[in-house]
């Protein structure tokens, strides 16, 4: 593992090492590029989607703790898995912003627009960028492996 990776990682709570491992390792292997970046915040490190290039998840820090985005475009073929994801996480869906060019509003001319799918019989349109973006806490773990690993198509 290159240094620029190690300092990212050891910049990541002790307790939440082992899953970015996995997922770092997980998503390389199956082509993904990682790209780390410094941020006033910490390290903003992401990974593209081995299928299409387009971003598939990145690490982001906060004054609340290290945060993943997973840009879930194939929400609508495993709504099945949101049905099993813990409570915080449905919550975190929900408030998440609402997708403008969904909902016939007008965004930023380079936004490709959100998410339609189905969490427990209720529709959602949602945004990319806020939809599916999470703690990195230990009771997250398993849904947050099942979300990338349905996204990659594993």
């Amino acid at each position: 593992m290159d240094e620029t990776f190690m300092l990212f990682l050891n910049d990541i709570p002790a307790e939440s090492q082992g899953l970015v491992l996995e997922l770092d390792t997980f998503l390389t292997e199956k082509g993904s590029k990682r790209t780390i970046k410094s941020a006033k915040s910490g390290f903003v490190t992401s990974y593209s989607s081995p299928k299409s290039g387009n971003a598939l998840l990145n690490y982001v820090f906060r004054k609340t703790g290290v945060k993943i985005r997973i840009y879930a475009q194939n929400v609508g073929e495993y709504e099945d898995i949101l049905s099993d994801i813990p409570d915080n996480m449905k919550k975190d869906i929900i408030k998440g912003g609402d997708c403008k060019k969904l909902n016939g509003l007008s965004c930023s001319p380079t936004c490709g627009g959100g998410y339609i799918f189905t969490m427990d019989g209720v529709e959602y349109k949602k945004c990319k960028n806020m939809a599916f973006f999470h703690s990195l806490v230990e009771g997250n773990f398993d849904a947050i492996r099942k979300l990338i690993e349905a996204e990659i198509g594993d």
